[in-house]
Formats: structure tokens, C-alpha cells, sequence
């Protein structure tokens, strides 16, 4: 048994430190209000009605970039791996059980036993459960007969770990499906760690051991999240870009949970069985498609249930797409999932639970795929309706400036100096990265907007962990038509601005460059990374996480 020793003295929560602040959150007002005053003149001769649309438009849009840029420039000094305070208990208790739950789908052998090692090998001196719940079609293929013999295995190689393997036959309920028919399995007053088919936990640290101290420090606490980073950046090239800008989007995510709104990533955390007998099934329904970012979904249940969440900065692991198709349909995911979950429960984000600073927070991570639909509306009418450079001056301050922010903060910040790669190598990827991977996201998430606009079901498909044959370029041209098409859209509007507003005249081409510059973009990216994906040397024993 083991028994944590009494502390008279109540260490502080693990929120004491806030990230986010109110006096943060009037400097962005202030400077976004003073852009748009600054900017307004520029497009004083527009019709009133579309002066005063571009103006919120372009308010939105500046409100969402400042936000970020602040926030990544605080990273750079006052955001640290000592941020948490870890607890002692004021009273002798004995460690609980945890339950690691481990959905898959049609996933590679290899890299779901990946999965399951890692949670053996993590050190936590409680009892583990671990329950695997699978919903493949082909239970007749090698991968899923491999999964399924090793984990009902498993229990004669580690008889101290408790291990269930649960075949789910409606694979139409997709992840969530999953989730509710494991949730049957788990004991009561339990702990719940989720993971994808990919996460890896530490090996030290003493990760399970500090978020079980919060949960018994807070009996109000519903999860806590875990740091997640990419372990398969070095698969390609594709890997190594999107590795420097998802790293950061994790950071900015645990970083903001320190006084802003605290959002369950959808792995990689733990949470209270009692916190998600309250809040009820993952699945859900919008407009008769089922909700497909069950993460954000469960956080907005668990605030509205009067459950609270936290973060905690330990690093686990996970792997990033391997190829633009991969890459393309998480993010299609995510964004019109989070649409669903923000028409849905519009009232349970925005509630009187909710404080002030949280609602900025989730705004700014729930309403990012409007936010890149009206920089497009805006950046398009400003070329085509205001001569001049204020196209330029738009797109240059919040593409160009948050990028380049983002590429400074990402390098300070997730720098990895024990890895032998050159200065030149990672300034490339850092490029890619926050220029060319980005642009292709911003125009993923403009499908996305379309396809929910539209009734569109956006379906589900895990992401690609397996071996990936290079395409033909005519299947990547294929596949990408909806990129091809915004390429063609931004090169159409230059040219259209470029004979309307001037005449063809040689020296107006300056006025477009920042429009044509994220064309360029998009097309080195597609010609860059368009055929790459996982390859047979890129293997399972050099992607998990290593210790820190």
C-alpha cells in the first residue's frame, strides 16, 4: 500500500500561477480597437454598409491574431516547465486505481503495442486497468488479429496489471462509440487516463502520480490534461514542419489553461469516472450527425456540471500526420467538429459558470475557423475594392507578423539541442512549417466552413499511423482540388484588381505580392509534401517518448 505523508501545510493549486490575465486582455482590446481605428481610414470611401462590415470583420480578425501574438510573446518569459506546483495531501491516503482506456480502429500493430507498452512501463505504484476498445471492420486482418492476441495475452506477461480487450460492433458511432462502451467497464470512484493509438506516456517525472494528487487536493476537479508533444517529427519532411507548429499549438493550449478556459484534447489526460457518470455518453448529435471532436465537447459539459479542469505541464506524446491527405482530414475534423459543439452548446460555453477571461479563451479557440473564413472575405475585398496597399498592410499584419512571431516563439520555446540538426535545416522547417503548412490549414479550414454551411456530413477517419505509398501527383491534384481551386481564386483576384484598379500597370504588382505570397505558399507546400507519407524505415522504436 502506499500512503502519502501529511503536509500541514496545504501546498498551492495548480492554477495559483495565471497565464492568462485580465490586464492581458485589455491590451489586446485596446490595440485591436486602435487597428481598426488606424485601418478604417483606408476604406473610408466604401459604401457605408460595406465600410461598416469590413470594420467588424476586420475587428474579429485582429481581436483573434493579438490574442496570439500576445500570448506567444509571453511565452518566451513567463511560461516554464516549473509552472505546476505539485501537492502534498494534508491526510494519509491510499493511491486509487487508474483506468487507461485505449480506443483503435483498423490501427498498425506496431504502433497501437506502441501504445500499451508505454502505459505497462509508466511508473505509478496504484493499481492499472487498461481496456482496449476496438470497433474495425477487418477483424480478419493481420494488424487487428496481432492487437487483439497481444493484449489478451497480455495479462499472463504483467499478471499486476488488470487487463480487458472489448470488440465493439457498431463501428458507426465511430470514436465516441468507443468511449461509451468502455466507460461500462470502469470501476466506480476510478480515475480514467484516455489515450490515442500513438500517445506515449514518460517513463519518470512522476506524471500519474502528481494528477492523482490534484484530484484528491480538488474534489471538483472533472480532468486534467496533460502536455502532449510530437514524437515522429524525423519520418519527413512533412513531419519535421508540422512537428514545429503543433508543438506550439499544444503549448499554447496548456499554457492558457492557467487562468483561461481549461479544454480536454481529447487524449492524453485523466478524469474523474464520478465527473463523467455526471456529464453522460460521449456521443452526441447535431442536426443528426454525430459530434466529432468529443474532447471540447466533454469540457463544456464537465464546466456546466460545475466540474472544473486543470492542466498539468508534462510532456506525453503523440504523433503528427505524415502526409498532407492525413494532415488535411484531422483538421477537417476538429474544425467542423468544433463547429457542432459551438452551435450546439452555444449557451453551456458562454454560461454564467463561465468567467469573463475563459469565454476570450474558448472564443479564441472555438470560432478559429471563422476567424480564417473573414481574413479571407476581408483580404479578398481589399484587394479588389481599395487600390493602394491596404491589402497588403492587412495581410502582412496578421498573417506575416503572427507567423514570424510564432516561428521565434516556437524556437526558444520546443528548440530540442540534443538533436543533430543543423540551423539551416531547422529555419526550413520552421518556414514550412508556419508558412506553407499553415496556409494549407487555413484553406482546409475554409472547406470545412463550406461544408457546414452547406449540410455537409464531414464524416470520420482516423488518422494514418501505417506505412503510406507515395501518390501519383495526378491523385495529389485530385485530392487537393480544393486547394488547386484557392490557388486559382487568389491569382484570379490579382489579376482582376490588377486590370481593374490599375491598367495592368507594371508598378501596381507591389500592391499585389502579399496575396500572391500566400499562393506561393500553398503551392510549394502541396509540391513539397504532397507525395510524402510514412515510409517502412520510419519505425515505432525511435517515435515514442523519451525521457525528459
Amino acid at each position: 500500500m502506499v500512503i502519502y505523508k501529511k503536509n500541514d501545510k496545504l501546498s498551492a493549486s495548480l492554477t495559483e500561477k495565471k497565464f492568462v490575465t485580465g490586464k492581458a486582455l485589455c491590451v489586446i482590446l485596446m490595440i485591436s480597437l486602435l487597428y481598426v481605428f488606424l485601418f478604417s481610414d483606408s476604406i473610408k470611401e466604401l459604401p457605408l454598409a460595406v465600410f461598416i462590415l469590413m470594420d467588424l470583420l476586420i475587428f474579429f480578425v485582429v481581436l483573434h491574431k493579438t490574442y496570439q501574438i500576445l500570448y506567444d510573446i509571453k511565452l518566451l518569459f513567463w511560461f516554464d516547465r516549473d509552472f505546476d506546483t505539485p501537492l502534498d495531501f494534508p491526510k494519509e491516503i491510499q493511491l486509487p486505481s487508474i483506468t487507461f482506456v485505449i480506443p483503435s480502429y483498423q490501427e498498425p500493430f506496431n504502433v497501437a503495442k506502441m501504445t500499451f507498452d508505454s502505459v505497462v512501463n509508466a511508473p505509478y505504484p496504484g493499481l492499472k486497468v487498461i481496456i482496449v476498445v476496438d470497433n474495425s471492420k477487418n477483424v480478419l486482418a493481420d494488424d487487428f488479429v496481432n492487437w487483439k492476441s497481444y493484449i489478451e495475452t497480455s495479462q499472463l506477461r504483467h499478471p499486476e496489471i488488470t487487463v480487458k480487450f472489448v470488440y465493439n460492433e457498431e463501428q458507426d458511432k465511430l470514436k465516441s462509440g468507443n468511449l461509451d462502451l468502455a466507460h461500462r467497464f470502469i470501476s466506480p470512484d476510478e480515475l480514467v487516463v484516455f489515450l490515442d493509438v500513438d500517445s506515449t506516456l514518460p517513463n519518470s517525472c512522476n506524471l500519474l502520480e502528481r494528477a492523482v494528487a490534484e484530484f484528491e487536493a480538488d474534489k471538483a476537479l472533472g480532468f486534467i490534461q496533460f502536455r502532449i508533444r510530437a514524437t515522429n517529427c524525423h519520418f519527413n519532411g512533412l513531419t519535421q514542419a508540422i512537428t514545429w507548429h503543433q508543438d506550439l499549438l499544444r503549448l499554447r493550449m496548456i499554457s492558457r489553461g492557467y487562468g483561461g478556459y481549461k479544454i480536454f484534447e481529447g487524449h492524453n489526460g485523466m478524469w474523474r469516472k464520478k465527473a463523467l457518470d455526471d456529464i453522460g455518453p460521449w456521443t452526441s448529435y447535431y442536426k443528426g450527425d454525430i459530434i466529432i471532436t468529443e474532447d471540447i465537447l466533454k469540457s463544456v459539459d464537465a464546466f456546466s456540471k460545475g466540474y472544473t479542469g486543470k492542466q498539468l505541464n508534462i510532456e506525453t506524446g503523440e504523433w503528427v500526420p505524415s502526409s498532407l491527405h492525413a494532415l488535411d482530414g484531422m483538421w477537417s475534423r476538429w474544425m467542423y467538429g468544433n463547429t457542432q459543439v459551438f452551435f450546439k452548446y452555444f449557451n453551456k460555453i458562454y454560461s454564467e459558470r463561465v468567467s469573463i477571461l475563459s469565454k476570450f479563451d474558448i472564443s479564441y479557440h472555438i470560432l478559429h475557423q471563422f476567424v480564417i473564413g473573414c481574413f479571407f472575405v476581408v483580404a479578398f475585398a481589399l484587394q479588389l475594392l481599395v487600390p493602394g496597399g491596404s491589402a497588403t498592410i492587412f495581410i502582412v499584419s496578421m498573417f506575416v507578423v503572427p507567423q514570424l512571431v510564432g516561428i521565434f516563439t516556437s524556437y526558444v520555446s520546443l528548440n530540442d539541442k540534443s538533436q543533430s540538426i543543423s540551423i539551416k535545416r531547422k529555419v526550413m522547417d520552421l518556414y514550412s512549417g508556419f508558412f506553407l503548412i499553415e496556409t494549407f490549414i487555413m484553406v482546409t479550414q475554409m472547406k470545412s466552413n463550406i461544408k457546414f454551411i452547406l449540410g455537409m456530413s464531414q464524416g470520420w477517419k482516423v488518422t494514418e499511423k501505417g506505412f503510406e505509398n507515395a501518390m501519383s501527383w495526378m491523385n495529389v491534384l485530385r485530392n487537393r482540388l480544393f486547394h488547386v481551386a484557392m490557388i486559382f481564386m487568389c491569382l484570379s483576384i490579382c489579376f482582376v484588381s490588377w486590370f481593374v484598379n490599375y491598367g495592368f500597370a507594371f508598378d501596381a504588382v507591389k500592391y499585389h505580392l502579399a496575396l500572391l505570397f500566400l499562393s506561393f505558399n500553398l503551392v510549394w507546400c502541396i509540391i513539397a509534401f504532397g507525395r510524402q507519407g510514412r515510409q517502412e524505415h520510419n519505425n515505432v522504436e525511435s517515435a515514442m517518448l523519451h525521457d525528459i
